[in-house]
């Protein structure tokens, strides 16, 4: 894992190592408080507002060298619902994006949830998922990609895949009815309590489908003990939202 770090205002940015560089923009921004008490935040939150956030695309925007209106994402339901974006798009709900336009920066925001991150070097498509508990059990990265397989011609063996931080296994209790969904992906205490590992759980839905293993990549970064990340399970209504994002450059 590299950082990007941008010299004004020394916004951190963490870097997939697994997508080349000179085709794709990506990464994951990191909590940056030296920024604002709360940290960045791509989004408003109950501790940021509109104006605050807004400041927030824009730097990021100037850091990665794209203007505001590239980014697209949407509001985020925690759902499977998943948007291919085009010249026409507008914000609507939803949790998981896809798109073949160079310049267009797909954006999902993180607290503790995944952010999965996909690239197709065969056809030039991306994809960025949103998946807490209720994405993985609805398999919203499996279905985006038989999504991108319909519309782009995608073969699941030639993606690329990145996974965010996230809510770490040792940190991340479920209560026992979450943890009857996933059998394969919980760890018991013997105690009464469940741990949910949402990572073994998309490394497992993605291997379904036909990734390899070889190219997936996934951050070992934990949102609720990195204090460098924000952790809505640690912080509540005083977490802001990371970006995880990626896109087609438009200069090659």
């Amino acid at each position: 894992m590299e950082y990007l770090n941008c010299e004004e205002k020394q916004l951190k940015i963490i870097k997939p190592k697994i997508f080349p560089e000179t085709k794709v923009i990506a990464g994951v921004t990191e909590r940056n408080q030296h920024l604002h008490p709360i940290g960045f935040s791509f989004c408003e939150t109950d501790s940021i507002d509109h104006n605050t956030a807004f400041e927030h695309q824009k730097l990021l925007a100037k850091h990665l060298g794209v203007e505001i209106t590239d980014f697209a994402y949407l509001k985020q339901i925690h759902s499977d619902k998943i948007i291919i974006v085009n010249e026409k798009f507008k914000m609507q709900e939803g949790d998981g994006l896809i798109t073949n336009l160079k310049g267009k920066i797909l954006v999902v925001k993180i607290a503790d949830c995944a952010g999965i991150l996909v690239y197709d070097p065969v056809n030039e498509v991306v994809s960025a998922i949103h998946s807490g508990w209720r994405g993985s059990h609805q398999e919203i990265i499996a279905k985006a990609i038989v999504l991108m397989e319909k519309n782009f011609g995608s073969k699941p063996e030639k993606l690329l895949v990145y996974i965010s931080p996230l809510a770490s296994v040792e940190n991340y209790e479920v209560g026992e009815e979450v943890a009857s969904l996933f059998p394969y992906s919980i760890v018991a205490n013997g105690q009464g309590k469940y741990y949910f590992d949402n990572r073994k759980e998309i490394f497992r839905q993605l291997i379904g489908i036909g990734v390899k293993q070889e190219n997936i990549e996934y951050s070992e970064l934990c949102t609720i003990s990195n204090l460098n990340l924000h952790s809505y399970r640690r912080d509540k209504e005083k977490s802001g939202r990371m970006a995880a994002f990626i896109g087609l450059r438009s200069d090659y």
